[in-house]
């Protein structure tokens, strides 16, 4: 059994349905998830850029490298500092990156 059994239908002109599938492919929802989501009053926010995911994995990474950094530091009581200009590096482009795409 279906869980939306009310069908409401709706009219548009060409102007308001090239809005709608507009806002679609911004937001990456189909149709009428849009629809509910502005019924429902959900902030709609636009899909995650391509190098979205490409950013957000540089930057665990770099987090996990820090990590691993202050574990050496906490056990042994030093970190190279090779190690150290690696990471101000990284977080650097990391930095660039995130500057010139969003």
């Amino acid at each position: 059994m279906r869980k939306r059994n009310h069908v409401i239908p709706l009219h548009l002109n060409a102007k308001e349905l090239g809005y709608l599938e507009k806002q679609v492919k911004q937001s990456g929802l189909a149709r009428e998830e849009l629809l509910r989501s502005l019924i429902m009053g959900t902030e709609l926010r636009a899909r995650p850029c391509t190098h979205h995911a490409d950013l957000l994995r540089k930057i665990a990474g770099l987090c996990n490298n820090a990590n691993q950094l202050a574990r050496i530091a906490n056990t042994y009581g030093e970190v190279d500092q090779q190690s150290i200009e690696e990471m101000i590096r990284l977080a650097r482009q990391i930095w660039k990156e995130v500057k010139n795409n969003w």
